[in-house]
């Protein structure tokens, strides 16, 4: 703009926050690998041994050769800034002989001034250009340079500065679950691999699915796995794992275990942050940040081929996209969108394309489709893709100029000196092709396309759940609706592995909705199974009481209970099913000896299987 301020790869704006409905009271979050469940335990004893943690940290910032020049790497945070970190998840301690790979490299952005986290996870197969070795995988660079190369690779690749790092191995992972006595996850479906095929050798891994207490090798096979998986599933499963780790770890007060958490983290981690206040300052924000306010966002590119290798290949428009949006996440909308009168915008025009008169060509174009006001600025720094910055109050028309522009373009709020006025402010890149785009017409818009009912009625579950009752004598109840495509493919009746003398009943069904896709419903016995703490809100219909688990907008969990049991649904790793999907699923369920569909209901059949694969 005007100013001079860079946009696109350098853009720094304030984050735009909504209003988060009540009912999502907020649960704390836990971030990318397992870096932060090892800190965190060590962080909510540390104030009870402050020396003790000195010494702790001390070790974990050696005075070495490898991690002063990662410190060096770094670029100092200003103060009152952001704080960028990146966490690495290597295969071995950076001070071991080699450095092995990256198993994990996600950037964090924590904003303690408007109190937000977001995380941008980077395939460790995504080709890119390492610093001074060429195009290859990402998680190369720290092969080839330790946690130096691995942080040079990512301001590279995002045109974004790292303040800090910090790095943790498999063995710290593997210590701390077994320290705090194994963690319980809902595993979504069958894991299993024994490298008996053709193929790339993969970690061996036989994991069930159902509610269950994973201990160090499991869980540590169960965050890595990727034999059949794609990077954006391994990074749910880790962050999902981390959850409730750190759910399940947060009340720790135990003196008597702070010395083994505290030897862990100092065996086990290898950081740039050398003072304490710094490094409990940047924790305390990371644990107590709201999940709802924290954005999990992920480069996916598309799998291809280069140079005999299966690469994972994004686009410069797709990276700049992304870290775009790291930069100024949107969180949960309070307000719907109002109407847009284009001729009431105030909205200028920028230059940013490297080409001549684009400002009025655009601006000419926009006036002759409704925006009046428009006006030609001047011409900027160069972007790399065409950005529209708003205000609070014009987000609604900025939309409508970003669709105009193209799916390459990005949308951002800006800032006063930005925006200088105006509602709404283009800034024209290379992507521009010449022409503003058409508007898809209204019936091509999702929300105004034909409605199909998502769901359909089975009576195909009820013989199951009938062998299910009879196998764990508890009181099931049978869901009646499912979403249309489901298949039932595994069905499980075991006991939940507490280490207590009377390990408690309970079932699981796993539901594939297509394109390797997994829901699953559990019912049990167990009291107060650890998963359901920290609820987000409570939904009363129907005479039944909901407890509604959400992850940012997504409705991660549904549960209730009645007598002795517990009942839930668990959505897919990546959020297929709507609200409207799993509250209708719960609402159908019904004891056996009452599941009887309503009348006028026309029942389908769906596919039932025991013990299917679910690669």
């Amino acid at each position: 703009m005007s100013d001079g301020k860079e946009t696109g790869n350098g853009l720094h704006h304030t984050a735009r926050y909504y209003r988060v409905p009540r009912r999502r009271r907020s649960w704390v979050g836990i971030l990318g690998w397992s870096v932060w469940g090892v800190i965190g335990v060590v962080f909510g004893l540390a104030f009870a041994s402050f020396l003790f943690l000195d010494d702790t940290l001390s070790q974990a910032s050696p005075d070495t050769e490898e991690n002063r020049r990662a410190i060096a790497a770094t670029r100092p945070a200003t103060p009152g800034e952001p704080v960028n970190v990146l966490l690495i998840g290597s295969d071995v301690r950076p001070d071991s002989t080699g450095n092995g790979l990256s198993d994990s490299l996600i950037l964090v952005r924590l904003d303690k001034k408007r109190g937000f986290v977001s995380m941008l996870s980077f395939p460790r197969d995504l080709y890119t250009d390492v610093p001074g070795y060429g195009f290859t995988k990402i998680n190369n660079a720290y092969g080839f340079g330790g946690a130096e190369k691995a942080i040079e690779t990512i301001q590279s690749l995002t045109g974004q500065d790292v303040n800090h790092y910090v790095n943790v191995d498999f063995d710290g992972f593997r210590n701390l679950v077994d320290a705090v006595d194994g963690v319980y996850i809902d595993v979504d479906r069958r894991y299993f691999n024994d490298n008996s095929g053709s193929g790339p050798s993969y970690e061996a891994i036989d994991l069930e699915p159902g509610y269950q207490r994973l201990v160090g090798e499991d869980a540590l096979d169960y965050v890595r796995y990727r034999h059949t998986d794609s990077d954006f599933a391994r990074a749910a499963r880790q962050q999902k794992f981390l959850a409730e780790l750190k759910r399940q770890t947060k009340q720790f007060g135990n003196l008597r275990k702070f010395r083994e958490f505290a030897e862990i983290f100092g065996d086990n981690v290898v950081t740039s942050v050398d003072n304490i206040r710094e490094l409990i300052s940047l924790i305390e924000l990371a644990l107590t940040t709201p999940d709802e306010r924290i954005a999990r966002i992920g480069i996916t590119g598309a799998v291809t081929m280069r140079n005999e290798l299966s690469v994972v290949l994004a686009s410069e428009a797709e990276i700049q996209s992304k870290v775009a949006e790291w930069l100024n996440p949107e969180f949960e909308e309070g307000d719907p969108e109002q109407p847009v009168t284009p001729g009431t915008v105030q909205l200028r025009v920028d230059n940013g394309s490297g080409r001549l008169l684009v400002s009025q060509q655009v601006t000419d174009q926009l006036v002759s489709v409704g925006f009046r006001q428009a006006v030609a600025g001047g011409t900027v720094p160069q972007v790399t893709a065409s950005t529209v910055l708003h205000s609070d109050e014009g987000r609604s028309a900025a939309k409508v100029v970003k669709e105009r522009l193209g799916e390459s373009a990005n949308l951002l709020i800006g800032t006063e000196q930005e925006l200088r006025g105006y509602d709404v402010v283009a800034v024209v890149g290379p992507d521009y092709a010449g022409a503003l785009q058409e508007p898809p017409a209204p019936e091509e818009r999702p929300e105004q396309a034909a409605p199909v009912s998502p769901m359909v009625d089975t009576e195909s579950l009820i013989p199951v759940f009938e062998r299910l009752r009879s196998a764990t004598k508890m009181n099931l109840m049978v869901p009646l609706k499912v979403p249309r495509g489901s298949r039932a493919r595994r069905v499980r009746a075991y006991r939940i592995n507490t280490g207590g003398d009377n390990e408690p009943n309970a079932i699981k069904l796993v539901f594939d909705v297509g394109g390797f896709k997994y829901f699953g419903i559990t019912q049990t016995e167990m009291k107060n199974p650890p998963i359901l703490d920290g609820r987000t809100g409570a939904v009363r219909t129907g005479g039944r009481e909901y407890w509604t688990y959400y992850d940012g907008r997504n409705l991660q969990r549904l549960a209730w209970r009645k007598g002795n049991m517990t009942y839930w649904i668990t959505n897919t790793l990546d959020y297929k099913l709507t609200d409207r999907e799993m509250y209708a699923i719960a609402k159908s369920a019904r004891p056996l000896n009452r599941a009887k569909l309503p009348a006028g209901a026309v029942p389908e059949a769906i596919d039932v299987e025991f013990e299917a694969s679910t690669p």
